[in-house]
């Protein structure tokens, strides 16, 4: 069954709670295409919720990586 874009944002900002997360992973445990976590990713980006961070090297491969972590509101 097909989810919806809200279930799928709630379900990304729970993993996030008190963490920091690649993209990768949040895929693999939200059992979802990259393209999918990246649109919502953008989206909860633009509205403040979270922040994604721009890795230039991973330490076991060399390649670069984005993570996502939830912004911290006073």
């Amino acid at each position: 069954m097909r989810r919806t874009a809200l279930e799928i944002k709630k379900n990304i900002i729970s993993l996030l709670k008190g963490k920091e997360i690649s993209l990768r992973e949040l895929e693999t445990k939200l059992d979802t295409s990259n393209l999918t976590v990246k649109r919502q990713l953008e989206e909860l980006s633009y509205l403040g919720i979270v922040e994604l961070i721009h890795h230039k090297k991973n330490p076991i491969n060399g390649r670069p990586y984005t993570t996502a972590r939830l912004k911290k509101f006073l």
